[in-house]
């Protein structure tokens, strides 16, 4: 499993097409305009990496969160979100930029967000804890990053972990992948990779880079979303993590 096969996936037209129809479907989640009208201020300064085709963009922006730079791994889903911006007539920069190279300087930015699971995304433990070492030196002290992930211990899962651990400890496991709690598994839109973590390999993740965790929640626990959103994104554990002063 490489960042090749991740970009494959999301530079598909059909996935494309489908993260586009999600901007104006689902929308903004209320448990994320929760948590943003709470951590954020209109004013601030924020940083979305894996903006896909501008979902979260576009309702920050409606919210009212103007000064904001949104970016992805992948060209083709950049061009497509600056495509929608220019069709709501939203100005909203953008930029091809991979989390674990973050091209801006230390210090720049009031908040980042890495939503709907992104940061999962990047595979490899020592991938990911350097893209949080990107966010946590791009990102100004006293400010949060939120993300989310699935959860592992999560109980409507718990049989299916318990199975990959014996097949792990057997090496029966599927070929390609990097490490226990990775999946690549076959969708209706291709292949997808994703690494599903139990919450203490979170904490461990966002403090070896700095971080304080602020709090966490099941996106179930925080709102009733409507069922365009469900049907869209499975339950979500919502990590919000400080960079101390």
């Amino acid at each position: 499993m490489n960042q090749a096969a991740v970009k494959a996936y999301f530079e598909d037209p059909r996935v494309i097409a489908y993260y586009a129809a999600a901007v104006k479907g689902s929308g903004l989640w209320l448990s994320e305009e929760k948590i943003f009208r709470r951590i954020f201020h209109p004013r601030q300064e924020l940083l979305e990496l894996g903006c896909g085709v501008g979902r979260i963009a576009v309702g920050l922006y409606e919210m009212g969160f103007t000064n904001l730079m949104a970016t992805d791994l992948c060209p083709r889903m950049v061009r497509e979100c600056r495509r929608v911006l220019g069709l709501l007539q939203y100005e909203i920069p953008t930029q091809v930029v991979d989390a674990t190279r973050i091209p801006f300087p230390d210090n720049s930015y009031d908040g980042v967000i890495f939503g709907f699971n992104g940061l999962m995304q990047i595979p490899g433990a020592v991938a990911r804890q350097q893209a949080v070492r990107e966010v946590f030196r791009v990102l100004r002290p006293g400010h949060f990053f939120v993300f989310t992930t699935h959860d592992r211990d999560h109980y409507k899962f718990k049989d299916y972990w318990k199975k990959e651990a014996l097949r792990w400890r057997k090496g029966e496991h599927q070929t390609g992948l990097l490490e226990f709690g990775d999946m690549y598994n076959d969708t209706d839109l291709g292949k997808l990779f994703i690494h599903v973590p139990n919450m203490q390999e979170i904490i461990a993740l966002l403090k070896g880079a700095g971080f304080l965790v602020e709090s966490n929640v099941l996106r179930s626990k925080l709102a009733n979303e409507p069922l365009k959103v469900r049907e869209f994104a499975d339950d979500c554990r919502f990590w919000i993590a400080l960079k101390p002063s």
